[in-house]
């Protein structure tokens, strides 16, 4: 397996990366390490960075490179951004670093910071159009989007930590952020954003938010609502409780946001600008929900790596995309899956007149068809509990929250009559979802059992609506007798679900 490390040398920590690269093509985030080192810290007007806080970065660097030997890296990637970026000492730092440590960091400029967060997110969040902003230490990238492709971006010269330094620098004591220096913030970032002219074009744009800032103000939301799913990528937020969270934030001293549930402690103190730059923006340009993504500059190099040999290293399709690598890297047996996946899918396109579903729940019952087995990787006995577990658990890309649980859900369903507890979820899923659940898994079960003998013997089906029944005739090309059994076990929860008796029989001649 091919081990790469992608490095992130930023203003405020340095972050590291490690992916396993299959040599099917598959990848799995195997390790991540962070350490804070406040890089920018007191660069002042002449910007040199000083040498107990590049003292402090070395450090954190051998420690990575402990790291990388002791995990095997065949390939390091490694960037800095703002802080070195502006550094007037540039050379000899990363000379120094180079020396200390044989990392040789490249300098991203702001349009390949841009870029590559880009590519973090358009690869692992399904979103057409909107705004990705990602707020570093030293330096803020904004990027509009348009039919997926970055049209536009700017990069500006300010972060949560030189915005503390420069301009909140009681937000560091013991008492509350002055009044006074919190309003000049605040009109500082909305003359900054309303120079950017192709704001002002997006009507209520989706604003896709990067970096710890955003990370922190996401845990602080689902801590004060009790969330039930502890996943940070791809939650969303309504601008009222960004906002009121930002001002919850700024009215209280150092020591009261420590206490916060949810913020690190090590990013009280320069949490109050960097939600500052996401409640000016999100004012700005009228945006619409904050999706937080949990994917960002040193994904997109990740990605820049993996999909090098494309024109542009962007997928064609986010779920689909990270779907099939979850059935690569868990090596299901993709015949049965996918033939699984062709029944269900059949049944659901027939039988639209009854259920009155669409291509929401069809994308659902797809994802749960195809990974409906993928806790055998667990264990085979309860295998249907550890699919909704590694559904969960295991970052699958594009699908909200939402989409997340009722594919897990499903795919719980496909060996047994449902019994997921809904009401752990009940701040996610409604009464309709469960209704919705119950049905998709109800096919998904009638699919599994025709494949039961995992042989193809049933090559489709043929689904015939009557007032009181639903004949289902499946195209067989052997013996199917065991299929259509455990098909038939099925039939009294097919009709509580759809109302509708369930007959079942074979035709040979597929």
């Amino acid at each position: 397996m091919e081990k790469v490390g992608i490095m992130d040398l930023g203003s405020n920590s340095v972050r590291l990366m490690i992916v396993g690269i299959a040599p099917d093509g598959s990848y799995k985030l195997i390790d991540e390490a962070k350490e804070g080192v406040r890089l920018s810290e007191h660069m002042g007007p002449e910007a040199t960075l000083k040498p107990i806080a590049v003292e402090r970065t070395i450090e954190a660097l051998r420690l990575f490179q402990h790291l990388c030997q002791a995990q095997g890296i065949t390939r390091t990637v490694c960037v800095a951004t703002a802080a070195v970026r502006q550094a007037s000492n540039q050379r000899e730092f990363l000379e120094q670093v180079k020396q200390a440590t044989g990392f040789d960091f490249r300098v991203l400029s702001g349009r390949e910071e841009a870029e590559a967060a880009y590519n973090g997110v358009i690869n692992t969040i399904d979103i057409d159009r909107g705004i990705i902003v990602d707020i570093g230490g030293g330096s803020t990238e904004v990027i509009r989007i348009e039919n997926r492709r970055m049209v536009q971006s700017i990069s500006l010269p300010f972060g949560a930590v030189t915005l503390t330094e420069n301009r909140l620098d009681s937000a560091r004591g013991a008492n509350r952020p002055g009044d006074e220096q919190v309003k000049n913030l605040e009109n500082y970032l909305a003359e900054q954003f309303a120079a950017i002219e192709w704001l002002k074009d997006m009507a209520s744009p989706t604003i896709v938010g990067l970096g710890g800032t955003v990370r922190n103000l996401s845990k602080i939301d689902r801590k004060r609502k009790k969330y039930s799913l502890d996943i940070t990528h791809n939650y969303r937020m309504a601008p009222k409780d960004v906002h009121e969270i930002y001002r919850s934030v700024k009215t209280v001293s150092l020591e009261q946001r420590k206490k916060i549930a949810g913020l690190s402690k090590d990013r009280a103190d320069i949490i109050v600008a960097g939600l500052a730059i996401v409640s000016s923006l999100i004012s700005a340009a009228q945006g619409g929900e904050l999706v937080v993504s949990g994917s960002g500059l040193r994904d997109g190099l990740f990605y820049q790596y993996l999909l090098r040999e494309q024109p542009k290293p962007i997928v064609d399709d986010v779920v689909r995309h990270s779907v099939n690598n979850l059935m690569r890297y868990y090596r299901l047996e993709r015949g049965h899956s996918c033939h699984v996946a062709s029944l269900t899918l059949s049944m659901f396109d027939q039988l639209k007149a009854l259920h009155e579903m669409g291509p929401f729940e069809r994308r659902i019952l797809e994802v749960a068809s195809l990974l409906h087995d993928v806790g055998i990787q667990v264990n085979y006995y309860d295998h249907h509990k550890h699919s909704f577990y590694l559904i969960t658990s295991t970052r699958l890309n594009g699908l909200t929250h939402r989409e997340i649980l009722m594919a897990a859900f499903v795919a719980m369903a496909h060996t047994k009559s449902f019994s997921g507890n809904l009401l752990s979820y009940k701040d996610i899923l409604s009464d309709e979802d469960g209704r919705t659940i119950r049905k998709l898994g109800v096919l998904l079960r009638i699919a599994e059992a025709l494949e039961r003998s995992e042989a193809g013997v049933v090559s489709e089906v043929r689904m015939h609506q009557h007032v009181e029944n639903v004949h289902l005739i499946a195209r067989t090309r052997d013996s199917a007798d065991l299929e259509i059994c455990d098909a038939y076990k099925v039939a009294p929860d097919f009709k509580k679900v759809f109302n509708r008796n369930l007959l079942v029989s074979a035709q040979a001649g597929g």
